[in-house]
C-alpha cells in the first residue's frame, strides 16, 4: 500500500512539475523589453522551455498553454517583442482556443503581428482556424498578403479551400496565380484535381508549366492523370516527371512499351531516366541489344548505363562493357567503368581495378579504391599475399596501396617484412600503408624492429612511421612505446 502511495504521489509531482502558471508566462514576457540583446535571447530559451516542458506529450496540456499564452498576448503591458515570441509559441502548440484570439490579431493593422498569426493559424489543425483564413483570403487586397494566406491554407491542406483558391489560379498577377496553383497542389485530392484539370487548359502558356506540375502533384501522379500530361506537355521538365510517375503508377504491362518509346526521345534527361528504368526492370529488349548497341551510344548515355550495370544481363556481358571503358580518353567515363567493376566478383574485374590503382591520376586512385573496397572478390585477400612474397616490384606496390582500402588478415608480419627488404620503393610503400592499417599489436613490432636494425636509413624511417602510427592510435601504451626510438 505504501508503495501505491509512493507511486501516486509522483503522479501529483509530476503533473505540478510540468504545470505552467500564468505567472511564469508574464515575467518570461517582461523579459523581453530588456535592455540587451543577450537578456532577450535568454527570454526566448526561457519561454521555449517552459512551453515545452508544460506541453510534453502524453503529460502535457496544450489547450491549458494556449490559455496562458493567450492571456498574455491580451494583457496591456505585453510589448511587441514579446508578442512576437508569444505567437511563435502558439505556432508550435496551439489549440483551437487560440483561433479567435488569433482572428483578431489577423485582422489587425501590425504587420509584423499579423504575419505570425497567420503562421500560427496555419498549424492549428481545426475547421475553425481554416474559416478564419479563408476569411482573410476573401477580404485581402494586397497580392502578397494573398499568397501569404494562400500559402497558410496549403498548409491547412483542407478540401473546403479549393473553391475560394481556385479562380486565383486566373489572375492577371503570374505570381498570385503560381501561388494558388501551388497551394491547391498541397492540398491535393479529388476537388484539387479537378480544379487543375480545368485550369490546365485555360491558364496563359507561360504557366502551363506551372498547372500541369500542379496537377501531377495533386493526383499524386495517378497513372492516367500522369498519362495525360506526359502525351501533352510542351515542358521538357514536366514531361520527365510525369514519366516518373508512370514509372510508379502504370501497369507492369504498360510500362516496356513507355520506356522503350522513351529511349528514342531526342531529350537526353527522358532517355537517360528511360535507361535507368529499363536497366531496373530488366526489360528483354534493352537487355539484349544493349551489348551490341553500347559503343555508338552518347557519352551520357554511357554513364548511365555504367552506374547501372549492376542490373545488366547476363553478369559477363555487362562486365566486358565495363572492362571496354576502363581506358576510355574520358576521365569521368574511366571513373564509372572502375567504379561498376566493383560489382564483379572476378579475376579480371579485380586486376582491372588493382592496375587503376597505379595510375597515377587522383580520381582514378579514388575510384579504384573504393571498387577494391566494396568488390566480393572471395580470392583477393591470397591474391594481394602472393603479390606481396613475390619479386616484382610494381607489383608489390600496387598489392600496398590496395591494401589500404581493403583489410588483410595476418598482412602485418608481410608487411614489415617488405619495409626492411632491398625493394626501397615497395618499403615507403609499406609504411604509407601500415601508417593506415597498423594496430597496437603492430606497433610493438615494428618499435622492436627500429630498436633492432643496424641500417640508418631504415632506422630512421621507421622512428618516423611509428612515431605517426602512435599520434594516430593515441593510447597511452602507443605513446610510450615511441617515446625512447631514437
Amino acid at each position: 500500500m505504501k508503495f501505491f502511495h509512493a507511486i501516486l504521489l509522483g503522479g501529483v509531482f509530476l503533473t505540478r512539475l510540468h504545470a505552467l502558471e500564468s505567472a511564469e508566462i508574464a515575467a518570461v514576457a517582461k523579459r523581453f523589453d530588456a535592455p540587451t540583446g543577450d537578456e532577450q535571447y535568454q527570454a526566448r530559451i526561457e519561454l521555449n522551455r517552459l512551453v515545452a516542458q508544460a506541453t510534453i506529450p502524453g503529460k502535457g496540456d496544450c489547450a491549458a498553454v494556449t490559455k496562458l499564452l493567450i492571456a498574455a498576448l491580451q494583457a496591456p503591458e505585453t510589448s511587441k517583442e514579446a508578442s512576437k515570441y508569444l505567437l511563435r509559441a502558439l505556432a508550435r502548440i496551439g489549440t483551437v482556443e487560440a483561433v479567435a484570439p488569433l482572428a483578431k490579431i489577423l485582422a489587425g493593422q501590425d504587420p509584423m503581428l499579423k504575419e505570425e498569426a497567420r503562421a500560427a493559424l496555419s498549424w492549428i489543425r481545426n475547421p475553425q482556424a481554416v474559416a478564419v483564413l479563408e476569411a482573410a483570403l476573401a477580404k485581402a487586397v494586397d497580392p502578397r498578403a494573398k499568397i501569404s494566406l494562400l500559402n497558410a491554407l496549403a498548409s491547412q491542406q483542407s478540401a473546403s479551400s479549393v473553391p475560394l483558391l481556385a479562380p486565383l489560379m486566373a489572375a492577371g498577377d503570374p505570381e498570385l496565380a503560381r501561388a494558388a496553383l501551388t497551394a491547391i497542389a498541397r492540398i491535393g485530392g479529388p476537388a484539387a484535381v479537378t480544379a487543375l484539370t480545368t485550369a490546365s487548359a485555360k491558364v496563359p502558356a507561360a504557366l502551363k508549366p506551372d498547372a500541369e506540375r500542379a496537377l501531377l502533384v495533386a493526383s499524386a501522379g495517378d497513372a492516367r492523370t500522369a498519362m495525360l500530361i506526359y502525351q501533352s506537355s510542351s515542358s521538357a521538365t514536366i514531361k520527365l516527371a510525369a514519366f516518373l510517375a508512370l514509372m510508379q503508377s502504370a501497369p507492369d504491362s504498360a510500362k516496356p512499351g513507355l520506356i522503350e518509346a522513351a529511349l528514342k526521345s531526342a531529350d537526353p534527361d527522358l532517355r537517360h531516366a528511360a535507361l535507368a528504368c529499363g536497366l531496373e526492370t530488366r526489360l528483354p529488349s534493352l537487355q539484349a541489344t544493349l551489348a551490341k548497341s553500347f559503343d555508338q551510344m552518347p557519352k551520357d548515355d554511357r554513364l548511365i548505363v555504367l552506374a547501372n550495370i549492376r542490373q545488366l544481363q547476363p553478369a559477363a556481358a555487362a562486365e566486358k562493357i565495363a572492362l571496354s571503358r576502363i581506358a576510355s580518353a574520358e576521365e569521368d567515363e574511366r571513373v564509372s567503368a572502375i567504379t561498376a567493376l566493383g560489382n564483379f566478383p572476378t579475376p579480371s574485374a579485380f586486376h582491372a581495378v588493382l592496375e587503376a590503382l597505379g595510375v597515377r591520376e587522383p580520381r582514378i586512385n579514388q575510384a579504384a579504391a573504393n571498387a577494391i573496397a566494396n568488390m566480393t572478390y572471395p580470392a583477393a585477400e591470397t591474391t594481394l599475399l602472393a603479390m606481396l612474397k613475390g619479386n616484382s616490384s610494381p607489383d608489390k606496390i600496387l598489392a600496398l596501396k590496395a591494401m589500404v582500402s581493403r583489410q588483410v588478415p595476418e598482412a602485418s608480419a608481410i608487411l614489415l617484412f617488405v619495409i626492411k627488404g632491398a625493394d626501397k620503393d615497395a618499403s615507403k610503400e609499406a609504411m604509407k600503408t601500415l601508417y593506415f592499417t597498423a594496430s597496437i599489436d603492430d606497433l610493438r613490432s615494428l618499435c622492436a624492429a627500429t630498436a633492432a636494425t643496424q641500417d640508418p636509413d631504415l632506422h630512421k624511417g621507421l622512428v618516423s612511421i611509428c612515431s605517426r602510427i602512435a599520434t594516430r592510435i593515441k593510447t597511452p601504451e602507443a605513446l610510450a612505446l615511441v617515446k625512447d626510438l631514437k
